[in-house]
């Protein structure tokens, strides 16, 4: 599991996908569920945090897609 903790206009907020690629694959939407500039709090896969080199939205989907095959 996917667990994403970001911040969205101000505010704390939580989403869960059952895998990255379940994440990557909404990302792909004419309308994503999240923009690019989020800050990402935290994310865990699993159960363990990832470690991004950048801590937004779009730092998540590059690091993602560089990690999942």
């Amino acid at each position: 599991m996917l667990e994403i903790h970001y911040v969205k206009n101000g505010s704390q907020e939580t989403a869960q996908y059952e895998d990255p690629k379940a994440f990557l694959a909404s990302q792909y939407l004419e309308v994503p569920p999240f923009q690019d500039h989020y800050l990402v709090e935290e994310a865990r896969l699993d159960g363990t945090v990832l470690e991004l080199p950048e801590a937004t939205t779009g730092g998540l989907f590059h690091f993602l897609t560089t990690q999942t095959k």
